[in-house]
């Protein structure tokens, strides 16, 4: 029997974005955007799970409507937060110890690393998003680039700091995100690895890969987390993962069946079930909507 006519009708079909199910212009085209509502209105059930926020998040899937049966939440920021966005409302929100969060900081003193930090204060939320990014200066053009574009295409919330005293005062920490040359990030990444009650990763960005990503976040938290969170929420018997980089790999280890995308790297393409052209044609096959 094949895999086509195995896969249960209460499969979850889970997917990152950049790289996977996004063009080079980080957009979703609209063809996809149309397959997905498609699908999700005859009760196929669909998800995401990816490393921005919601704000982004929001404005990349527009067009997919979220009201339909089959959508289900979404894992945001690695798995670290997961929202319904039909009710736009936190499931769950995973934070990193104040002890853990200086302690990162004094790392990334050692090691020259400028870290976005990302709070989330959901007594003070800052045009109904709890989420705002602080960063103590910007140390490299590919985090200007990633502040600019945030603020500029998003509208996002960031604010500059000083000492930990005031990231506290702003909310409980729940991620950083270092951006720069890959030696820098590999240094960073040694020495966060020491930190505890946390979790990281680290890969080359899906657009540009000389510049690389180094994501950290609670120990509670990962793609991992989100496919168990969302595998236990929408009840699913079997779960199938799309993605392309070293992030998603987690994912794959939790899902039933995982799929790498042609473009996605060898690493990712080792740890894959399949590879595909289009995550939506592969969806529409499997869920027999071809």
């Amino acid at each position: 029997m094949s895999l086509f006519s195995a896969v249960p009708r209460s499969t979850l079909f889970l997917s990152d974005l950049d790289g996977t199910l996004l063009d080079r212009t980080a957009s979703l085209p609209a063809e996809d955007a149309v397959r997905i509502n498609r699908l999700t209105a005859e009760g196929v059930r669909i998800s995401f799970a990816t490393a921005r926020t919601v704000r982004s998040v929001k404005t990349i899937l527009s067009a997919v409507d979220f009201s339909h049966p089959g959508c289900a939440p979404v894992a945001l920021m690695n798995g670290t937060m997961i929202r319904d966005m039909r009710e736009g409302k936190y499931l769950a929100v995973e934070k990193i110890p104040p002890a853990s969060v200086r302690a990162l900081l004094a790392a990334m003193d050692g090691t020259g690393a400028e870290p976005f930090v990302y709070t989330c204060d959901t007594g003070n939320p800052v045009d109904g998003d709890p989420l705002v990014t602080y960063y103590r200066r910007i140390g490299n053009g590919a985090m200007r680039r990633f502040r600019d574009e945030r603020v500029n295409k998003y509208k996002k919330p960031f604010r500059v700091f000083g000492e930990p005293e005031e990231l506290e005062r702003g909310g409980e920490v729940v991620y950083f995100c270092v951006i720069g040359p890959e030696g820098l990030i590999r240094e960073t990444a040694r020495e966060a690895e020491r930190v505890p009650r946390v979790s990281l990763t680290a890969y080359p960005d899906a657009y540009e890969p000389w510049v690389w990503y180094l994501e950290i976040f609670p120990e509670t938290a990962s793609k991992r987390h989100a496919v168990e969170f969302l595998r236990s929420w929408t009840g699913a018997d079997f779960v199938v993962a799309f993605g392309d980089n070293r992030n998603d790999i987690p994912m794959f280890e939790a899902a039933d069946f995982a799929v790498a995308v042609s473009s996605a790297s060898e690493e990712v393409k080792a740890e894959a079930d399949a590879e595909t052209d289009s995550v939506t044609e592969f969806i529409e096959r499997l869920a027999g909507l071809a």
